[in-house]
């Protein structure tokens, strides 16, 4: 494809040579021709001047025969005999010095001839031929001058070879004036192909350019508009024909930013749906993961009053994440307060070797574990402050490169407001949910940190089902962390019974137990009628709160309440929060009993396998039991014997 710089530059060489060209013809070409045309008018009028004398001696010789023939005697007076050398050998003269004349004029020509590139050749060769002929004739007009003496004079011989002179002198003159005229028209045609092509290459090149602005910038303009359409997905690019390798940049740039112009647009559509911080970094994974190559997207929020950053949620395309949701690291500990510091992205190429430097890094590690290569951490920032970044990463050492990372630059610089109120929204449901929680944990009189271990039990038992990948039990980190928000919301019913039924030390008469039980429906309708107020925005909202205060009482068997479900019946996220609601009661003071030792505890879970609890759950349960033990112990470790 050719190049309209390259072109441009060639026509400005055209220009510049033509003018070169002109130049060289007004200031070289013109004044040498005009030299010789000056010695051709010089040379012809010595020609004439030579061929006028001629006439003189040959009238005085005509004149000196009259005479002799009309004398009657034989004798030629002394006059008349001087008379006629004279002019016989001014004849003779003047013949010869014909020669010389027109052996310049040939010359000259040749020269001119030469000067125009020989493309006169032809007519100079007739002229040459004529004045070869005028030359002969002149040498016969002299020779004819020598061969005759006052007695034998032949002038009707000389009186044919001057006429004979004449006609050929008429045709050379003729000719040559002929060949002048053709060299000066030329000079004329030369001169005004000249201006010729100036004007025709400055028209051209002027409807061009005009052709080609109004062209592209009808296309720029055009383009323009599709990308800043509120509504790009709907809209097409304009096309053009490219001819010129400029078009062709400037056709892949409109491209390339049409096409991050909708796809930014696009993540923008499909992210303002989602209100949670996982459904939004789950989308946006899915979306940007073949454009960016990536392996992994993690998400982060600051914490200023700690000067720690903590991991909110991570999505790979591979199974072992260890850098998980809930992770903090202190600014110290990495390199984070540089990002902090200049609100500028971070690319580590080599994160291996960036780990041999630095192997004190528990991040690192991490991450290095997972078998990630090279890292990107763009920082989210409102308002002049970072409060978040976003960590893209990729399983290639340096893979990330400047288009990535502009790319990358102007997707969160879009998103990140709705980033931000997605955070805001998940921290605001949170801070609910975990005040209705703490409320009915201390309306129950129960022990304090009951909410927290179980809690923390059902995640336990949670991320050990997604770790052994049990046919029927198959879950993902999002139901683990929807386990870890939701579990605290179990007992949430709770705050619709009355004290005296809630705090009583004893046990429940029937009628008091089947008022204790509605609790379980209590919760369920609490968390039913939030789902329904949020429903526009997210049908999800609160679903497994739901399930888990409806149906963590049911029993494997069928025998719990409120709905008697059996089985797998029951949903997985209320089996979960069963198993470790009971065991924290058994290992927990009530006012009515005393804490279980570990061991108690442990076998009547393990005789509630297949009756009350799930027997496949209370099985991984007991696999992860010394992470089950390090949560009793952090919690209350005075309750173990």
């Amino acid at each position: 494809m050719p190049s309209l710089s390259r072109i441009t530059n060639i026509s400005l060489t055209v220009v510049v040579l033509i003018a070169v060209i002109t130049a060289g013809i007004n200031f070289i070409f013109v004044p040498q021709i005009k030299v010789y045309s000056d010695e051709n008018r010089v040379i012809e009028e010595a020609i004439v001047t030579q061929r006028a004398e001629l006439d003189l001696p040959i009238r005085v010789l005509n004149n000196v025969k009259m005479q002799i023939d009309k004398a009657e005697d034989t004798l030629v007076s002394e006059s008349l005999e001087s008379a006629f050398e004279t002019h016989q050998m001014n004849l003779v003269t003047s013949a010869s010095n014909l020669v010389p004349e027109f052996n310049k004029m040939s010359k000259n020509w040749n020269d001119i001839a030469k000067w125009s590139l020989w493309r006169h050749r032809k007519n100079v060769d007739n002229l040459d031929r004529q004045i070869a002929i005028l030359i002969q004739d002149a040498l016969e007009i002299r020779n004819i001058s020598f061969s005759f003496s006052i007695y034998t004079m032949e002038l009707e011989a000389l009186n044919q070879a001057v006429e004979k002179f004449d006609q050929d002198y008429n045709q050379m003159i003729e000719s040559h004036r002929s060949l002048s005229d053709s060299v000066v028209k030329d000079i004329n045609f030369l001169a005004n192909l000249i201006i010729i092509l100036l004007l025709v290459i400055a028209i051209g090149y002027s409807y061009g350019m005009r052709y080609l602005i109004n062209k592209e910038f009808k296309y720029v303009h055009d383009s323009f508009k599709a990308i800043s359409d509120s509504r790009i997905q709907n809209t097409e690019l304009p096309k053009i024909k490219p001819y010129f390798s400029e078009e062709m940049q400037m056709n892949d740039y409109i491209q390339t930013l049409y096409n991050e112009r909708k796809l930014i647009s696009e993540i923008r559509e499909i992210l303002i749906s989602h209100y949670i911080v996982e459904d939004f970094i789950d989308a946006l994974f899915e979306k940007i993961k073949p454009i960016l190559d990536i392996d992994r997207i993690g998400l982060a929020f600051v914490d200023y009053e700690k000067n720690i950053l903590v991991a909110e949620y991570g999505v790979a395309s591979y199974e072992d994440m260890f850098l998980g949701p809930g992770f903090e690291t202190s600014f110290e500990e990495t390199r984070l307060s540089k990002i902090l510091a200049h609100k500028k992205t971070m690319v580590t190429p080599d994160l291996e070797l960036d780990f041999e430097r630095r192997p004190e890094s528990k991040t690192l590690e991490l991450i290095v574990d997972e078998g990630v290569k090279s890292n990107m951490i763009l920082p989210m920032e409102m308002n002049g402050t970072v409060f978040g970044m976003v960590f893209l990463s990729s399983k290639k050492k340096n893979h990330f490169t400047s288009k990535h990372q502009e790319l990358a630059e102007k997707i969160i610089n879009e998103i990140k407001g709705l980033l931000n109120r997605a955070y805001f929204t998940k921290v605001v449901f949170a801070k609910i949910t975990g005040s209705f929680s703490e409320l009915v944990d201390q309306k129950d009189n129960e022990t304090g940190g009951h909410i927290l271990r179980m809690v923390a039990y059902s995640v336990v038992i949670a991320e050990g089902i997604r770790q052994k990948k049990i046919p029927g039990y198959e879950v993902d980190r999002r139901f683990v962390l929807e386990i870890e928000r939701n579990a605290a919301s179990h007992d949430i019913g709770k705050v619709g019974i009355p004290d005296q039924i809630l705090k009583k030390p004893g046990k429940l008469d029937p009628e008091e137990w089947h008022v204790m039980k509605t609790h379980a429906g209590i919760g369920a309708d609490i968390f039913r009628d939030l789902r329904d107020g949020l429903r526009v925005f997210d049908p999800e909202f609160y679903k497994m709160a739901e399930e888990i205060s409806r149906y963590h009482h049911e029993r494997w068997d069928g025998s719990g309440y409120p709905e008697g479900l059996k089985g797998e019946a029951i949903p997985l996220s209320a089996r979960i929060v069963a198993i470790a609601d009971v065991f924290d009661a058994l290992t927990s003071k009530r006012v009515y009993k005393e804490a279980f030792d570990l061991d108690r505890a442990l076998n009547i879970l393990i005789d509630s396998k297949g009756t009350h609890l799930d027997p496949v759950l209370v099985d991984v349960f007991m696999e992860n039991l010394s992470e089950i033990e390090r949560i009793m112990t952090q919690s209350h470790p005075d309750n173990l014997e």
